[in-house]
């Protein structure tokens, strides 16, 4: 039977979508206008409304005012870099909570995510680096033609300290990260179902030693104000809302969506170790996806201190020979994925290593790589404070931040390239039925990291979300 190709049927027409209408609303906080990360450092933000929620559309928008005496240039993680610890709760219940969020933004998601047209938005959504620049705007090529435009960008240069200037403002606009109101949320979220109990984001600002480098001592906090979460609604007809209900009614009166959320885990090394390193990792989950980590020193006093280095994009590379993780008593992988960074042997042997994390964010046979992921910024030095990036000069060759995130996959289905697959499917390792112990194995040979070294470390995971007809919303893990 012959096809007529869509390209020539002229009977496929384009449907006829719902009655609908799109529109932006901004939610303020309701515990205060102004904050700073010394003093009232949490921002608790209700979102109600007779609509549903695009969270793919919507972000926090604010205000960083720099009150703290000193030039101030921010990290890799920009607007992320600023919250601490992210929340998203329902008259009290905990729905979604990433701790050490700047860290998993700054140093994971966003350089092996976001690529170098994503950071050239990011310079003007959040402060990031960009041709060469110093505050403000003005491309500078600088000697050598070290401008990020002209191919530095992989590099990813750090800022230079002067990029928010003394009493200067920055405006940020971030997508948030997280499983129910990030990027991954794949549905829409009907507000209209919760009745008169709204969902509530809650951002805990980070330490102001954390956010990026200053001119000379870091001061005590930094203020925050003109903060909203920009939302986009959608707003629909009422046999719309019967249907949901109806659909709602039909599913045992829960309506279910799902989305990727981060649990995070601290484990510690302590100076010298060497051999073999077990890391606990306490995480009950359905589908566990995938664990990513990413190591460093804490010691500032023994090197440079905090204030001049990008500590929070920061990971080191242990110095190790290989590492897998296990689960109950499965080793995953069965066979250590080797890396043989000891002694200086980085420089040739990342690969395979590179290639495992990037199981975490889809295909490895993909044609886009790894975001800004490059031979020059990856697992280049040991977890030491003294490796760490600090600031580049305007005009000046420019100093790259260094990356050392790592991961292994647990999924049995990959997404495919354009994340179909396993995103519709839990898919990953059930550790909660069985109560399965993870642990992270790291194999470290000599010469052995000189400082105690401090692993944060994320079980990503599937999350479901279900609302019952009282308008209450649950979560599964």
């Amino acid at each position: 039977m012959s096809v007529v190709p869509d390209q020539i049927n002229y009977t496929k027409i384009l449907p006829l979508a719902v009655e609908s209408r799109s529109r932006r609303r901004s939610f303020l906080p309701t515990n205060g206008q102004r904050f700073n990360s010394a003093q009232n450092n949490v921002i608790r933000i209700p979102v109600m409304a007779n609509a549903f929620l695009d969270t793919k559309e919507s972000y926090l928008r604010f205000r960083l005012t720099n009150t703290g005496g000193q030039t101030l240039g921010l990290d890799f993680g920009g607007g992320h870099g600023i919250v601490q610890r992210l929340r998203v709760l329902q008259q009290g219940r905990v729905l979604s909570d990433v701790q050490n969020y700047n860290k998993l933004l700054s140093a994971i998601l966003l350089p092996f995510q976001g690529n170098e047209t994503h950071l050239s938005t990011r310079s003007i959504t959040e402060g990031t680096k960009y041709g060469n620049s110093g505050p403000g705007a003005g491309g500078n090529m600088g000697v050598a033609q070290q401008a990020e435009v002209t191919g530095a960008t992989i590099n990813t240069p750090t800022n230079a300290n002067d990029q928010i200037p003394l009493l200067g403002e920055f405006v940020f606009c971030i997508p948030l990260v997280n499983g129910l109101l990030g990027s991954t949320q794949d549905k829409l979220v009907p507000l209209q179902l919760l009745g008169s109990a709204p969902l509530e984001i809650e951002v805990t600002l980070a330490p102001s030693l954390d956010i990026g480098v200053w001119a000379g001592a870091a001061p005590a906090g930094y203020q925050i104000d003109d903060i909203r979460y920009m939302a986009s609604l959608v707003e629909v007809g009422p046999e719309v809302d019967q249907h949901l209900r109806e659909v709602q009614a039909a599913s045992g009166g829960r309506l279910v969506l799902n989305g990727t959320d981060y649990t995070h885990y601290t484990g510690n090394i302590a100076a010298g170790a060497l051999g073999h390193v077990h890391l606990q990792i306490p995480t009950r989950r359905k589908s566990l996806k995938s664990v990513l980590w990413v190591g460093a020193s804490h010691s500032y006093a023994g090197g440079a201190t905090q204030d001049v280095v990008y500590n929070m994009s920061y990971g080191g590379n242990f110095n190790m020979i290989d590492y897998q993780l296990k689960v109950g008593n499965t080793f995953v992988p069965q066979i250590p994925v080797d890396c043989e960074y000891q002694a200086g042997g980085f420089a040739f042997a990342r690969s395979e290593g590179l290639e495992e994390v990037g199981k975490c964010f889809g295909e490895v046979s993909g044609p886009h790589g790894l975001g800004v992921i490059s031979r020059v910024n990856y697992c280049t030095a040991n977890c030491d404070v003294a490796n760490m990036a600090i600031e580049s000069q305007p005009g000046n060759p420019q100093v790259t931040h260094l990356f050392g995130g790592m991961g292994i996959d647990l999924e049995a289905f990959q997404p495919g390239a354009h994340g179909e697959g396993s995103g519709a499917l839990e898919s990953g390792m059930d550790t909660a039925s069985r109560s399965l112990n993870v642990s992270l194995n790291l194999n470290i040979s000599g010469p052995g990291n000189v400082e105690p070294v401090v692993v944060d470390m994320y079980a990503v995971f599937d999350s479901i979300y279900w609302i019952d007809q009282e308008g209450n919303l649950q979560v599964s893990i």
